[in-house]
């Protein structure tokens, strides 16, 4: 809080204080923009985020020892953080989970020099920028009640061709609303309405909100002697993570979309929608011939032209440094109109679903491993026993034990001294819980998954046929449909790993009571009294389905062909080879199960995973290509200019310290004086700058009337 007294200066008081372990680095410090939190970086290069009280909330360890952190941002409704580290690596946690979502997201590897033998270094980021564009700017203008002002102050209104007044204003709203209410981190667009027409609306009508939200992913089995607690894996391993990267509020907001922009020490701008992966690449015109870094950034809301604050250097002279301001024009967001937000999130969404189904697979197989490798460990030491011997394998005993009844000594001590009962516990233990989490996975996560994944393609489709040719999406509508087929057909291995899951499991629940049967029967004396007992007690099992588990499921499980890894197909021609088509893929399974030769690559849910990454890589590249194509940085504007001699032992922050954007109502026209205009002004905080106007810059033009793009 400021005090601000006649003939005194102006006094900041103290909110809190706090006594930290380890030094801190100044420069890397940064308040929450909507919760009293404060992110800072100690000299251990590990993130801390604390709150005003003192108290920790989260943080982030150093990734390694070779790196440091180099930037952090805020977003700007404070619902995550930016950290970008020396390795050109960006994390992104969330303030509300204090886990990272999305992790070593890396910048384009830059392209190398002709004739040149080095290797390039990767790209560092300098400084990061997440902003909030408005689509219709005018709706939320006149939604916030933002009136014009005359030269006098007094409001603005509206008057006819004779200069009346009119009644257009008579309906305007009444209430508080400002712009703070769109960016808080969960705002309540009902109470703000500015829902698009009804055209609008039909266009925007989503079914996927109307289904259930996908449940997180369970954590992985711990292992045994397993001292510390398993590790966070993915981002999706909280229902909190999982609503806000596939279920996110700011995906309703049908007029606004969210920048996330990266800047690398080499000049080149990476700016993305929605916190998507894929990323476009911009830079000053070559022709320039400029050394160029960015330092700061700067948006606002009502501007589709982002503010950045650039060191430039000349190759003419290199010993010259230039402080400049560089517009970055989004011409993109006022081209697309209200489909640049159906576009952008369905592709970040897509992109979402995408690492969702990865990490559910990822964990379908990691509890299939799990249920083999236990009872694999029992098994191997009786069946290398019986092999020396020269007395079978141990799945023929076993079948004989369950069809006749006679145990032999070899398999009776096995069973009696090494399995015992506690082994068989952990045996059943292990096994049902982990196919009881295998059929969840499946049936919960995976399969709405792709049913969620069809839809949104089905979206995209449908914008790309019925819009005009080559606007977006360059590729042909047959890319959308096949990657229809190739989900149906991961869809069709889904259900089929479903069905043999749980046969599979059904299977071992009767052989699991007919070997503890087994187990209590041989543990007694031949002549004794249990045992005579149990010979007159039906086990109660089904005898036909422990038979069939010992034949299959108890050395090769009728899963393995779906569960495989993809390293375990053939050569690199069938890890190549187109994807199986649905009819295929069909055909099989049933080879499969009639024990027939058939396409492995066809049955790989991994494999068949990595079709569809592909494709959808594909979508995300047209996007980024189109958006690359629309954005504008081709002039720059000189702020400062020093010597690089002079400030070759001064830090550029302690140079530049801020730079905002903000709106202004000022008349700026001299033939209508009457006719005030809009504008957004930049602030830079400069020390030593130069500059006219009390240090700030006018830009001009800075707000884009709301497109209606035709269909």
């Amino acid at each position: 809080m400021a005090i601000d007294e006649p003939g005194k200066e102006r006094q900041l008081l103290q909110q809190a204080e706090k006594i930290l372990l380890h030094p801190i680095h100044p420069h890397l410090i940064s308040y929450c923009p909507t919760m009293d939190l404060i992110a800072l970086v100690t000299s251990e290069e590990n993130l801390d985020v604390y709150r005003t009280n003192g108290q920790r909330a989260f943080g982030l360890k150093r990734k390694s020892e070779d790196v440091k952190v180099d930037a952090l941002q805020w977003e700007f409704n404070g619902k995550s953080i930016a950290v970008s580290w020396s390795d050109g690596s960006t994390d992104l946690i969330s303030a509300e989970t204090g886990k990272v979502t999305h992790k070593d997201v890396t910048l384009p590897a830059p392209q190398p020099q002709e004739d040149s033998m080095v290797e390039e270094a990767p790209l560092r980021v300098t400084c990061m920028g997440w902003g909030l564009n408005f689509i219709d700017v005018d709706a939320v203008k006149r939604r916030t009640g933002l009136k014009e002002k005359k030269a006098n102050g007094a409001a603005a209104t509206s008057t006819d061709g004779f200069g009346n007044p009119t009644t257009e204003d008579w309906d305007a709203f009444k209430d508080d609303t400002t712009l703070e209410d769109f960016l808080q981190r969960q705002p309540d667009f009902q109470a703000l309405d500015i829902a698009p027409d009804l055209p609008d609306q039909l266009a925007m009508m989503d079914m996927e909100s109307l289904f259930p939200k996908l449940p997180a992913i369970p954590l992985p089995p711990a292992l045994p002697f397993m001292r510390v607690a398993v590790a966070a894996s993915g981002a999706f391993s909280s229902q909190a993570e999982v609503d806000s990267l596939l279920h996110s509020h700011h995906l309703r907001d049908h007029n606004s979309v969210d920048m996330f922009i990266r800047c690398s020490d080499r000049g080149t701008i990476h700016p993305s929608i929605y916190d998507t992966l894929e990323t476009v690449n911009v830079q000053l015109p070559s022709a320039w011939n400029i050394e160029s870094m960015p330092l700061l950034h700067a948006s606002h809301p009502y501007s589709c032209t982002h503010a950045l604050l650039m060191r430039m250097r000349s190759a003419a002279s290199p010993r010259k440094s230039q402080l400049a301001f560089v517009p970055l024009t989004l011409n993109f967001i006022p081209s697309a109109g209200i489909y640049l937000h159906l576009i952008a999130s369905k592709t970040s969404q897509l992109q979402n679903f995408l690492l969702y189904i990865t990490q559910t697979l990822q964990r379908i197989r990691t509890f299939f491993k799990h249920a083999q490798d236990l009872p694999s460990k029992f098994m191997m030491n009786i069946s290398e026993t019986l092999e020396e011997k020269g007395q079978g394998d141990l799945v023929t005993n076993l079948f004989h034990i369950a069809c006749t009844g006679n145990c032999p000594p070899l398999v009776r001590e096995w069973l009696v001294d090494e399995l015992a009962e506690q082994g068989h516990k952990r045996w059943d233990n292990t096994v049902t819980t982990s196919f009881t989490t295998l059929l969840a996975l499946v049936h919960e996560n995976l399969i709405p998954a792709l049913d969620r994944c069809s839809i949104v393609i089905s979206r995209l489709r449908g914008l790309a046929q019925f819009h005009d040719r080559d606007w977006i999406f360059t590729s042909p509508i047959s890319d959308f449909s096949a990657l229809l087929e190739v989900l149906k057909n991961m869809r069709l291995l889904a259900h089929t790993v479903l069905l043999y899951a749980s046969e599979e499991k059904r299977q071992f629940h009767a052989f699991s009571k007919w070997l503890r049967f087994t187990i209590d029967y041989e543990a007694t004396e031949p002549d004794s009294q249990s045992r005579a007992e149990m010979e007159n007690r039906d086990p109660g099992v089904d005898i036909s389905q422990v038979l069939e588990y010992i034949k299959h499921g108890l050395t090769k499980s009728d899963l393995t062909p779906y569960l495989r890894p993809k390293e375990q197909l053939g050569g690199g021609g069938v890890k190549n080879a187109q994807a199986a088509s649905y009819e295929d893929t069909k055909k099989a399974i049933e080879l499969l199960k009639e024990g027939g030769a058939f396409k492995e690559e066809a049955l790989c849910l991994e494999h068949v995973l990595g079709h569809l990454s592909t494709g959808v890589t594909g979508l995300l590249r047209q996007v980024s290509a189109w958006q690359e194509s629309n954005i504008r940085m081709e002039s720059a504007l000189v702020l400062d200019e020093y010597d690089a001699d002079e400030a070759e032992g001064e830090e550029e922050e302690s140079r530049v310290q801020d730079m905002r954007m903000m709106l202004e109502l000022t008349n700026i026209s001299p033939a209508f004086p009457l006719l005030p205009r809009q504008h957004i002004d930049l602030h830079p905080a400069l020390p030593t700058a130069t500059l006219l106007n009390n240090n700030h810059q006018i830009i001009n033009p800075t707000t884009h009337p709301p497109p209606h793009p035709q269909p």
